[in-house]
């Protein structure tokens, strides 16, 4: 964003330029320079203000919190730095966020997902036969699923999955491993039931490169650093409406004060959209409005779980109780490999999540259920859950394709209304629900912007 000294004498030049278009100076010499607001300073944001900026187009780029990065959010805590929000740079082969902590001197710690510790309640361990044969259970459901999604991609997920359940002669024992594996899964990993999901959201990134998922030491928090360099956001500043006509864009703030402009990226998180956080004048067009409304919204929260000491044996990097019903599944990931502290975070997702924070009880159920499989050891000295879906400015975590959507509602969500674009994971065909599809999607939302504008 330009600074209050260059935007005057940016207005006094064209003043200037007024007169003496008057007094038969060429046209080319009282070019107005472009202006363009960015709504949200998370990574699609960064993203979008980066290309416009590298365009020659003046930006001001807007933020409602009281700091850049949105959902992405480290901060300092039990003596180390924990990410409350994204911190995986998923498959990590070909991302472009692989390149910015490389070029930053970013020091990176790859996830092995395998390394897994399981126990029933009561402290039994899942043995490795068992899991073998659950995976191989798991695979096969996952094949008849995807030759499912391929003949009715906007199907629900939740008849689909008990079919091949009943389909499939479990022991008591395998059942639970299994349910286990897929609350990791779906409300674990998709962030949602599976009631609430298509079978098209179910396979969504099945097509990536690949690479280890990887964790930044010292907070994915540098990332925003890194990518905003050069940028400047007014933060604390929260847009209420976006108008736009034949001429260009008004964007009006809380505060009342308002931007006029030749276009506007709106990278607001679709919760925010789906709460009409910010009023579309005219309203955005009908697909556009029936997409933001079918496309889902889901929820993980974290718990970051601080001991005196490790307890999980060395080389585990994740640990679960199993024999909780599916959507109730917690797992943890331990941190200490991350942070170099004796620290885990263990996951809820989807609408247990919601129940558990509108409780203030989700310290207490992640607890609960790692202390039922691995006993008192896993009573933490101090616990820290995030509240995503009591965030005014994000309600929630991520976006999945709800039943009766498929890939083709994010495009619609991405198409221009005029000179107003939206942009963010949720728009991402290719890479949704992740920081580099976001990231993505607002320099391609800027670039389609920037050439409208000529």
């Amino acid at each position: 964003m330009i600074s209050r000294r260059e935007a005057l004498m940016a207005s006094l030049g064209a003043a200037a330029g007024t007169v003496l278009a008057g007094c038969g100076v060429s046209a080319g010499a009282t070019a107005r320079r472009r202006r363009v607001v960015v709504v949200g300073a998370g990574l699609a944001g960064l993203g979008a203000a980066r290309v416009l900026k590298g365009r020659g187009i003046d930006v001001v780029l807007l933020e409602a919190r009281e700091r850049i990065g949105g959902r992405v959010h480290t901060v300092e805590r039990f003596g180390t730095k924990v990410d409350l929000g994204a911190s995986w740079i998923h498959d990590s082969r070909g991302n472009p966020l692989t390149e910015v902590a490389r070029r930053a001197g970013l020091q990176t710690v790859p996830t092995d997902y395998e390394a897994v510790l399981a126990r029933f309640a009561g402290g039994e361990a899942v043995g490795a036969g068992q899991l073998e044969r659950v995976l191989a259970t798991y695979e096969s459901i996952q094949s008849s699923l995807y030759r499912r999604a391929r003949r009715s991609p906007r199907s629900p997920l939740a008849p689909a999955l008990q079919a091949e359940l009943s389909r499939r002669r479990l022991s008591t024992g395998d059942r639970e491993v299994l349910d286990w594996v897929l609350g990791v899964e779906i409300p674990l990993d998709l962030a949602v039931d599976p009631g609430a999901l298509s079978l098209d959201g179910y396979y969504e990134g099945e097509s990536w490169k690949g690479g280890p998922d990887l964790m930044i030491r010292g907070g994915a928090s540098q990332l925003v650093e890194a990518v905003a360099s050069g940028l400047e956001a007014r933060t604390g500043v929260e847009v209420k409406t976006v108008s736009r006509d034949g001429r260009g864009v008004r964007v009006a703030t809380a505060s009342g004060e308002t931007i006029a402009a030749d276009g506007c990226v709106v990278t607001v998180p679709l919760g925010v959209l789906k709460a009409q956080g910010i009023r579309f004048d005219p309203p955005l067009p009908a697909r556009q409005r029936r997409a933001i409304s079918g496309v889902g919204f889901g929820l993980l929260e974290k718990t970051f779980l601080s001991y005196g000491s490790a307890w999980w044996p060395q080389g585990v990097q994740s640990l679960g109780t199993v024999g909780e019903p599916l959507a109730r599944t917690v797992a943890a990931f331990e941190l200490a490999r991350v942070t170099g502290t004796p620290l885990a975070v263990g996951f809820t997702g989807g609408s247990w999540a919601a129940e558990l924070e509108r409780a203030g009880t989700t310290s207490e159920k992640v607890v609960a259920s790692l202390r039922s499989g691995f006993g008192d050891q896993a009573t933490p000295q101090e616990t820290l859950s995030t509240a995503w879906r009591s965030d005014p400015f994000a309600r929630g975590t991520y976006s999945h394709l709800a039943p009766g959507t498929d890939a083709s509602w994010r495009t619609v969500l991405g198409r221009p209304a005029g000179r107003v674009i939206l942009a963010g994971e949720h728009t991402s065909v290719a890479r949704p629900s992740t920081m580099d599809g976001a990231w993505l999607a607002g320099q391609a939302a800027a670039r389609r912007l920037a050439s409208s504008l000529g």
